[in-house]
């Protein structure tokens, strides 16, 4: 009858020491572990290495533990180029459980009013790197904008319309912002042992159909698109043979007036000049002009 109550009162006995006996096994656990990792060898206490001042470290000594920002600075720093701690005020304090880095960083406002305007203060978004403040790569950040800075040369791109103004400005200034590309990028010479350092002697990169010849340019230049007027310029025995074709033709298209270099003629001539307004009338071609036969 009473078999059950028995085994009940039991039950509960085992049920107390179970407890007690993890109870026991985790306190002796813990006292274990903190036995192992308590260090046991403490340094002595010395008051007498805090009693110096410490001495600030010099701007070389920033650069032991920074080389990389110091050696941005040494190579292309430009107007960055000076103590380091003229910009971090605050350093060596970051600290990650109070993730202040953004608090500690110096902001370019301190320093610089808006450069480029109201609409562009986001200024690590070009320039990524402030130790290198004008090496800007070129990527989508400046995409758009070329103008808000350059405006002069977007209204020489459309006031003179060419396969330049269908370019977008990274097509040719790519890479770095402040890049100037060379021509043979994308042209041949026009003959070929031209230097392209003449290209920009006569084009306009932004406007490169309005061409204006300078006397110094290579008259092998012309030939390539005026061959036959080139061959009789250079063959014929006039005085116009021995002047080059950029003197009269000052921009390319121009067809100059006789006047522009020969004065009105007087006299008897003057008469014929007035039946005969056209010079080439009587002279016939410019590139070869009629010339008399020198006796022997």
């Amino acid at each position: 009858m009473n078999h059950p109550k028995r085994m009940e009162k039991l039950t509960g006995i085992f049920v107390v020491v179970l407890v007690a006996a993890v109870l026991l096994i985790s306190g002796a656990l813990s006292g274990a572990l903190a036995q192992s990792t308590a260090r046991t060898n403490l340094p002595p206490r010395d008051p007498s290495l805090f009693s110096a001042e410490p001495i600030p470290l010099t701007l070389a000594q920033c650069g032991q533990c920074h080389p990389r920002h110091f050696g941005d600075l040494k190579q292309a720093g430009g107007k960055h180029q000076f103590d380091c701690r003229d910009c971090h005020e605050i350093f060596h304090a970051y600290n990650p459980l109070r993730k202040n880095y953004a608090d500690i960083m110096p902001k370019c406002a301190t320093c610089h009013s808006p450069p480029h305007g109201a609409q562009h203060t986001d200024c690590l978004r070009c320039h990524k790197n402030p130790h290198t403040p004008r090496i800007v790569p070129l990527t989508e950040n400046l995409a758009g904008i070329c103008a808000t800075c350059h405006p002069d040369q977007a209204k020489q791109l459309q006031a003179e319309p060419s396969k330049h103004t269908q370019q977008e400005c990274s097509s040719c200034h790519h890479d770095r912002h402040g890049y100037i590309p060379v021509c043979s990028e994308c042209h041949e010479p026009h003959f070929s042992e031209q230097s392209f350092e003449t290209c920009t002697q006569c084009h306009d990169v932004h406007q490169p159909l309005n061409i204006a010849l300078a006397e110094s340019v290579d008259l092998k230049t012309c030939n390539v698109c005026h061959d036959s007027i080139y061959a009789k310029w250079a063959a014929t025995p006039s005085k116009h043979g021995k002047v080059s074709c950029a003197s009269c033709h000052t921009r390319h298209g121009l067809i100059p007036e006789c006047t522009t270099c020969h004065t009105p003629p007087k006299s008897h001539a003057a008469k014929l000049l007035e039946m005969f307004p056209k010079c080439l009338t009587c002279h016939l071609d410019v590139h070869d002009l009629p010339v008399k036969n020198k006796k022997k």
